[in-house]
């Protein structure tokens, strides 16, 4: 932790892990409605036209759903860090530097493996796109998007249960 910044008071801390989740359901929906554009079943071969497509409206279609995809990723793993922050703060969860959130959320059994290995795969999809977005393939962003849209509910829904048990004091309920 940076000396210099001030520490999060756990009111604030519960108000990011608030507007975290509202932005979460709004870039899931966001998410599903760009797949829908896809459809039946986010087709693949309709997908790939659009990405590889000469029409900028086209590649729009696809780019609409690879950046709902990247956003979700990162606001789930925003609440991961807040509901760790929050059990840290309110002494359900000892400090282990050498693990990340989602290892502590793991071991605690509020994410099961497959949502480890589920947010895994986002993670490393979502690196490509960011860092080799060249070699992305659409066939590996379709599966990452299939497995983010069949796995966020549960994992959003395992987080929240746990944080609402840790202490009535947490995300704006005093």
């Amino acid at each position: 932790m940076n000396p210099d910044r001030p520490r999060r008071s756990l009111e604030q801390l519960g108000e990011s892990y608030d507007e975290t989740l509202d932005a979460l359901r709004r870039r899931v929906e966001q998410l599903e409605a760009a797949v829908a554009q896809f459809q039946p079943d986010f087709d693949e071969s309709a997908f790939s036209a659009a990405w590889h497509s000469d029409s900028p409206q086209e590649r729009n279609r696809a780019d609409n759903v690879l950046s709902s995809f990247e956003k979700t990723y990162m606001l789930l793993m925003d609440l991961v860090t807040l509901s760790v922050k929050l059990g840290r703060r309110l002494r359900a969860v000892g400090v282990d530097a050498d693990r990340s959130p989602v290892e502590t959320l793991r071991e605690l059994k509020v994410l099961s493996a497959n949502a480890e290995q589920a947010l895994a795969v986002q993670r490393e999809v979502r690196n490509s796109s960011q860092h080799v977005y060249i070699e992305l393939s659409v066939s590996n962003l379709r599966r990452a998007v299939m497995l983010q849209l069949e796995t966020s509910a549960r994992i959003i829904q395992a987080i929240t249960t746990w944080v609402d048990s840790l202490a009535p004091v947490q995300h704006g309920k005093q």
